[in-house]
């Protein structure tokens, strides 16, 4: 399928080949990318080493001889036991010179032990370089040096100190991890401790790259003298609607990105997942080829994306005082398709997905299906974890809907069979989580449902029992009433206790985490039609607002807002109709939807904590979601409850009837 607009093709796989064809065609080899790449740098590399060596310096760094500092250190759970990460954590740190080339012959390490200052055990880390070019004029081309490392033969349940060194003496600040708690049934018998973890999506930064020389294409003296930095929202969330309560002219948070980042150390969470668009490097989110030549001024021509790769530096430097400390799990989202770094074919399939990048400014769990890199699976405690790639299967953004070639979903139901019937397996799995970006079950404005998802998700989930989903895509808070085959079961307002094993799945959406909000849907109007068929009367043809703890609509309930369970004015993408759009790429139709299952409904920034509490088999284990916002107007508090739900299970009882492969 090719766009109409540009002539260019329309999938990431095609574009990455599209993209090598023209470089080959105009001679440019990786050595005159990389002249390129230096000639083109000054003001962003120097850009890059200040605002590394500030989080450098901040963190307790100490300079080597060579001027290179260690910034955007973060951790992830490695593939180990079956996905249990009980003994080895991957850690990954980015690499920042004042020149933007490194020292020949560099070489890194992690130091590891148990106390701050005493490291007694060395681990050789590699150093990788990420290198993009796109063959468009005055296209992004992008230079960044990242050391990763895997660091085995820990013990579970216990707390490491580590650093990194470099060989020419820089040395980074001490942070340290937990790793998992050993879960056994049986003989050995071993309950893990009560443990938190947090969740939210759509995050973003608020800063944007502010060297003039950052804008490709552009004179710099004429970048400097319209101020010398991105416009608001290019490259950064502040583009907030004054009006806001929170991010506006008057609210009472600014920076509700950072905040929440923040903030969620209170909760001491023993990991973090990021449901999908991580830094908005790519604004654009359709996957199409990147061109900032015009960006300040027009915008991406149609076909076309925005996309500064440095955005990753900020974004990195903002979560490193949590993500250093705490395993940070990303999937990824449509602002996550990056296909300036093109194929990933060390994995073994040649799918060009736009995820190059991500493999080597992250460091994933290895454990999914061949081709998909940000699927995969781990297990902490009694809660399995399943990463989600819901560009596979959205009817609404279609860059990369298919790549996998159904290998996604044949995984999916594999992990999900072995977790719910394997009877090894099944008895130390309590409740499953599943994360991913696309929602399955939303009713806000701009994106709603995604029926490619939810057509193909929601009967999985329903067959073994998936416990909760946490979505993005949406930015804004809303849980829904359990589900299952796509009905509601029963009410779950604020403060209920869900039986899952019968009552079904719990679906969330928290891409409140930073982004500008998105509003629920509007009143029934000829842009926004009810289904067929429906006449909204009364409080029904209000516009459909919002319900969580506290909130008062304006003017008293339903007087101004439909605050009632029953949205009879939300839609769902369908693939039916599927076109290329203005934009360049192809999506699908909305197809409006009467739905009943709303429970929870929060428009500004939030995120959720979540906490675990094991038992022995036989009693019950509980599964606390709290909704916490940020700098709720009137609270006077930076974080307030607005919402929680417990899910109890019976611990070691969840194994469901079906066939297990041995």
């Amino acid at each position: 399928m090719t766009s109409p607009i540009s002539g260019h093709p329309t999938t990431v796989d095609e574009y990455t080949d599209w993209n090598t064809r023209e470089l080959a065609r105009s001679s440019v080899t990786r050595r005159s990318m990389l002249k390129a790449t230096i000639a083109g740098a000054g003001g962003v590399a120097l850009a890059q080493f200040t605002l590394a060596n500030s989080a450098f310096a901040a963190a307790g760094g100490t300079a080597g001889a060579a001027g290179v500092v260690i910034s955007g250190r973060h951790l992830s759970f490695v593939q180990d036991r079956s996905g249990r990460p009980e003994s080895a954590m991957a850690i990954t740190a980015q690499l920042v010179s004042r020149t933007g080339v490194l020292p020949n012959r560099l070489r890194a390490h992690v130091e590891v032990g148990h106390t701050r200052g005493e490291y007694g055990h060395r681990y050789e880390a590699d150093i990788v370089h990420l290198v993009g070019q796109y063959a468009i004029p005055g296209g992004p081309i992008g230079s960044q040096f990242y050391v990763k490392a895997r660091i085995d033969g820990l013990r579970p349940n216990t707390v490491y100190h580590y650093r990194l060194r470099l060989s020419d003496g820089t040395v980074s600040g001490d942070a340290y991890f937990s790793t998992a708690p050993k879960y056994a049934v049986g003989r050995h018998y071993e309950v893990p401790p009560p443990f938190t973890f947090t969740a939210f999506a759509d995050v973003g930064t608020n800063n944007a790259p502010t060297d003039p020389r950052y804008a490709w294409g552009q004179d710099p003296a004429a970048v400097t003298a319209a101020g010398g930095t991105w416009p608001r929202g290019v490259f950064d969330n502040n583009y907030y609607n004054p009006t806001d309560p929170i991010a506006g002219l008057n609210g009472t948070d600014p920076r509700p990105a950072v905040s929440l980042t923040n903030e969620m150390s209170s909760q001491r969470p023993v990991f973090t997942l990021l449901a999908g668009d991580i830094c908005y490097a790519d604004p654009s989110g359709t996957g199409l080829p990147a061109d900032d030549s015009t960006a300040l001024t027009t915008g991406a021509a149609p076909g076309k994306n925005l996309y500064n790769p440095y955005v990753w530096d900020v974004f990195l430097n903002q979560i490193e005082s949590q993500a250093a400390f705490t395993p940070w799990m990303f999937a990824t989202g449509n602002h996550d398709m990056e296909p300036l770094y093109g194929n990933t074919k060390a994995i073994g399939d040649s799918a060009n997905h736009g995820y190059g990048g991500h493999e080597k400014r992250l460091d994933l769990p290895k454990n999914g299906p061949r081709g998909c890199p940000s699927v995969y699976r781990f297990v902490y405690g009694n809660v399995g974890v399943i990463s989600v790639d819901a560009n596979d299967l959205s009817a609404e953004i279609q860059t990369n809907t298919g790549y996998s070639k159904g290998a996604q979903l044949r995984w999916l139901e594999e992990t999900l069979s072995e977790w719910r019937t394997n009877p090894v397996v099944a008895p130390t799995i309590d409740f499953v989580v599943a994360f991913f970006h696309h929602c399955a079950y939303s009713t806000t404005n701009n994106h709603a449902s995604d029926g490619g998802v939810r057509d193909v998700l929601d009967p999985l989930f329903t067959k073994y029992q998936v416990d909760l989903v946490v979505q993005g895509h949406n930015h804004l808070l809303e849980r829904t009433d359990p589900i299952k085959n796509g009905k509601p079961t029963r009410k779950a307002p604020d403060g209920s206790t869900v039986f899952p094993r019968t009552d079904g799945v719990t679906y969330l959406c928290v891409g409140s985490g930073g982004r500008p909000r998105y509003p629920f849907r509007p009143a029934p109007s000829a842009a926004a039609p009810a289904p067929a068929g429906v006449t909204p009367q009364g409080p029904q043809a209000l516009a459909e607002g919002q319900r969580y703890r506290g909130y008062q609509p304006p003017g008293g309930a339903n007087t101004t807002e439909n605050n009632t369970e029953n949205v009879l004015n939300s839609y769902v993408w369908s693939k039916d109709g599927t076109a290329v759009n203005a934009s360049g790429y192809p999506a699908g139709t909305k197809v409006p939807e009467t739905i009943e299952w709303s429970q929870v409904r929060y428009d500004d920034y939030a995120f959720i904590a979540v906490d675990v509490v094991p038992a022995r088999p036989g009693r019950p284990t509980t599964f606390t979601i709290r909704t916490l916002a940020d700098a709720l107007p009137g609270s006077n508090e930076q974080l307030t409850e607005i919402d929680k739900v417990t899910l109890r299970r019976t611990a070691g009882e969840n194994r469901i009837a079906g066939h297990h492969r041995p």
